[in-house]
């Protein structure tokens, strides 16, 4: 049979990659590592954190813990956020001698005691962050191999080592980084739970159990998705075993250990604030924007002013500083519902765009931005609607629950709270990631022949 010539360079091209793919994944993770550095390098740290100045209470809730008090920090607004990320920045706010700091940004806030940072601290973060930042694309290699072969991890780690958002959140005092990593760590662990049959599965079962606890103390959203990731190992355990006790005892055993760490800072903050959640008042505060009229102003502006001054008007509200009451702007929804409807649900159906928009805002950013935003999101966004037709993606086990998540990021950054990138990237553009990577590699099978198929998705679960 005659074999077009493009055909044998795409099958000894596959072969080589599949060959030396450890080589392969180690370029594409070194060439992710070398993007993040001049993105590390133009944030200088004093600028960085006065524009986006949830760093400096994120350092100064780490101060605060370092001297014993968990929310007895300086804040801007109403409400307290999770310690986790504060804990990740416990060591160098411990290992940095505050007379050697020489930036002071939170004196444009006013904040007393004031957060100093020096440049030698803020570039010892970034470049954690970086290889925290690369190893989240690993995980997510991995997890796209496991799903769909070789070829798929490749593209699943370059996609995600590679991609514009991923890469700039290196660079900042955000939590972004540290939960995308907890994330899909869990996610991986989950999968290696799936995979194993052996009487030590419980372990990677474990550590899962502690990521996902790690990242609903960053970043509490993330609370969502514990009853669908319960419910999943339950499943697998279940196809496994057709057993009840077994399926029970799994559920049971994720649930007590997230609990375990939990609840105790949920009844702390009960006690001490009055709400029985990880981050007091920061639920409805996000909820009363994300349902305010100076949201849809913001979502409906003509020039990136505009968006920016209704912006701030809607954010001035939490502030500590603020002169609106704070029943009047955590009531405003309702009354924004009751007496203009039409406009609620226009502001609804913004949000949805918003959020299901594979590119940045064009009113707010430049055309250089939205194309690049473009250009990476929208083939993955391609590429997971069409994992719905591949039947070999959709028997996968993994696959409902990357569908669940991406659901779960849409209930909470499209409707519930504001439509921000932010909260999608985690959940959504990443689980599209690895669904487009199994894509290319099952077309890769049909195209040509003669590379080798993936371990069929029953091989996870021995009875289907």
């Amino acid at each position: 049979m005659h074999v077009p010539p493009w055909q044998r360079v795409l099958e000894r091209f596959s072969t080589l990659l599949v060959r030396h793919r450890f080589w392969v994944v180690a370029g594409v993770l070194g060439l992710g590592l070398i993007l993040r550095v001049p993105v590390c390098l133009r944030e200088h740290p004093d600028n960085s954190l006065q524009q986006l100045d949830d760093g400096i209470e994120y350092l100064a809730q780490a101060r605060s813990i370092l001297n014993g008090e968990l929310d007895g920090h300086p804040r801007n607004y109403q409400y307290i956020r999770s310690p986790g990320y504060a804990l990740f920045l416990l060591p160098f706010e411990w290992l940095t001698p505050q007379e050697g700091r020489e930036w002071t940004p939170s004196a444009k806030f006013n904040l007393d005691p004031p957060v100093r940072i020096s440049t030698a601290m803020f570039r010892s973060i970034q470049w954690v962050q970086c290889l925290l930042s690369v190893g989240t694309a690993l995980f997510v290699g991995r997890i796209a191999h496991q799903m769909a072969g070789p070829i798929a991890g490749i593209v699943g780690t370059a996609l995600a080592a590679w991609n514009p958002f991923i890469v700039s959140f290196s660079g900042f005092i955000l939590s972004e980084t540290l939960f995308l990593f907890l994330v899909w760590l869990s996610l991986h662990e989950l999968l290696r739970y799936a995979g194993n049959a052996t009487p030590d599965r419980w372990r990677p079962l474990v550590s899962a159990s502690l990521a996902l606890t790690a990242g609903c103390l960053v970043r509490p959203n993330l609370q969502a998705s514990l009853p669908i990731a319960a419910i999943w190992v339950g499943w697998i355990e279940w196809r496994r075993l057709r057993q009840w006790l077994p399926t029970l005892g799994a559920m049971t055993l994720m649930t007590v250990l997230v609990s375990a760490f939990l609840l105790p800072l949920m009844i702390r903050n009960k006690v001490v604030h009055g709400e029985f959640n990880l981050s007091p008042f920061y639920a409805t505060a996000i909820f009363a924007q994300g349902h305010s009229p100076y949201y849809l102003k913001a979502l409906t502006a003509t020039n990136q002013e505009e968006y920016s001054r209704n912006l701030s008007l809607l954010f001035q509200q939490s502030r500590l500083d603020s002169p609106i009451q704070k029943s009047a702007w955590l009531n405003e929804p309702r009354r924004f519902f009751e007496e203009s409807r039409g406009e609620w649900w226009q502001l609804q159906w913004l949000k949805t765009k918003s959020f299901w928009r594979p590119w940045l805002n064009p009113t707010v950013f430049s055309r250089a931005k939205v194309l690049l935003s473009a250009i990476a999101v929208v083939p993955i966004f391609i590429g997971a609607f069409c994992s719905f037709l591949i039947p070999a993606i959709r028997r996968h086990p993994l696959f409902p629950l990357l569908w669940a998540m991406a659901i779960v990021s849409y209930l909470i950054g499209g409707v519930a709270f504001t439509a921000s990138t932010r909260f999608r990237i985690p959940f959504l553009d990443v689980s599209f990631m690895v669904l487009t990577a199994a894509v290319l590699e099952s077309l890769l099978h049909r195209i040509v022949p003669g590379t080798q198929a993936s371990a069929p998705a029953e091989t996870l679960s021995p009875n289907p």
